[in-house]
């Protein structure tokens, strides 16, 4: 067993065997000198003299048990994201005129508000009517559970963190995992925000009609009904800062273990604007924090500098 600590300026390691007792004081310690936060890893040297190379370090369950910050992230503005009742078609008309007229004396949760109302610490709301009426529609959401090894399930959509089955508008209808009560993917986290609560039309599944949204972050990307805002053009090149607007939907191509081609899209998030350092902010439910955040946890969650995301953003898309 290994446990290691960050604890102010110096770094402090311990090991022991898995079936004893684990030791009261650090084995080692080093300062902790350039290591940035938001970075975990973990790698074996050996020590100088050592005579029985290479050595093979074999890792079975790596977790994250605590990770602070002194100055947690937030993004503050003056921007409401609210979405029409139908797509816009170009024809500005008096209906629509009063529908906008109508938002700006709103204290209606929008879009933001939503997606913010499933990170950490949110209480629970239960639903007063409709399909889901007593489930819960609002509150605290984790990821996914854990298989065998210690990894995170993909696979929570939004009906599932209410613990119900759903009939979409194609008439398929879509059953809950129990284990997944109360958790969201991300592809799921954006469904329940934008489809459940702000009444975007959803699918049960893959859809090519850009009418309904998608199951999946790879399907959403190109058919989810709205206008795509930017797009890598060469796959490396992440789209332009100025061209995003808080709400708008995040495509990564993460290379999350699915596939590792430039066109291929496994994580979405939402688009928040920027912190107090300029960082882009955005929020999305990721497997390292175990659910929505817009922290750090498991690399920056800017789109800024050379993180992961910052490098892997593919496409934004505006509903």
């Amino acid at each position: 067993m290994i446990r290691v600590r960050r604890h102010g300026d110096r770094v402090q390691v311990k090991a022991w065997r898995a079936a004893g007792a684990e030791p009261s004081t650090w084995t080692t310690e080093a300062p902790a000198g350039a290591l940035g936060k938001g970075r975990v890893g973990l790698r074996a040297i050996a020590n100088k003299g050592c005579t029985n190379l290479p050595v093979k370090l074999l890792v079975s369950r790596f977790q994250v048990d605590a990770a602070n910050w002194a100055a947690p992230p937030s993004v503050t503005h003056g921007a409401w994201v609210r979405v029409l009742p139908q797509p816009f078609d170009g024809t500005w008309a008096p209906a629509l005129e009063q529908t906008i007229r109508g938002w700006a004396g709103s204290t209606a949760p929008d879009v933001l508000a939503y997606a913010a109302m499933f990170l950490a610490g949110a209480p629970a709301v239960t639903s007063g009517a409709g399909p889901a009426k007593d489930k819960p529609v609002l509150g605290e959401a984790g990821y996914g559970y854990l298989d065998p090894q210690g990894y995170r399930y993909e696979g929570a959509d939004f009906h599932e963190y209410m613990n119900t089955g759903w009939t979409f508008p194609d008439g398929k209808t879509t059953g809950p995992s129990s284990k997944q009560v109360g958790n969201l993917d991300c592809s799921g986290y954006t469904r329940m925000v934008y489809g459940y609560h702000l009444g975007v039309p959803m699918a049960a599944g893959a859809d090519t009609s850009r009418t309904r949204i998608p199951r999946a972050s790879r399907q959403m990307v190109d058919h989810t009904p709205g206008v795509r805002i930017d797009r890598t053009a060469d796959g490396t090149t992440p789209p332009a800062a100025a061209r995003l607007h808080p709400g708008d939907l995040l495509f990564f191509n993460a290379d999350s273990g699915d596939d590792q081609t430039a066109a291929t899209i496994d994580h979405v998030g939402i688009y928040l604007g920027e912190d107090p350092t300029g960082g882009r902010r955005f929020l999305s439910s990721r497997k390292t924090a175990n659910g929505p955040t817009m922290s750090d946890l498991g690399g920056a969650s800017v789109l800024d500098g050379d993180g992961t995301y910052a490098k892997k953003l593919h496409t934004v898309h505006r509903i």
